[in-house]
């Protein structure tokens, strides 16, 4: 079932998905090196994978890679335009650039 950490038979869009929820156990198990590399592992295999941008910008933001973290976020804000479905990003995007500012 599971070849060289690929679940085989799968398209690359749900391998994404699944290296973006495991980063999102790494995140909330404060372990921002590991998801910020299973975010780009995800993003490698597709692009557009929003939830991976977004807490790869969140990984960076602990890092304290800032202007990473604000590249990340603000293509998440691009790829959702909707208030509605983006309040988180523009919450994390102030304290990015609150980071920054210090």
């Amino acid at each position: 079932l599971v070849q060289s950490g690929r679940v085989s038979g799968l398209p690359n869009d749900q391998h994404s998905v699944l290296h973006s929820n495991r980063a999102f156990a790494f995140l909330k198990m404060q372990k921002w090196a590991a998801a910020e590399e299973d975010c780009s592992a995800g993003l490698d295999l597709n692009p557009r994978n929003t939830k991976a941008k977004f807490r790869r910008a969140w990984a960076r933001c602990e890092l304290g890679e800032a202007r990473a973290a604000l590249r990340d976020v603000d293509e998440v804000l691009e790829q959702l335009p909707d208030p509605s479905s983006n309040g988180e990003a523009v919450q994390m995007r102030q304290r990015i650039v609150e980071q920054l500012s210090e």
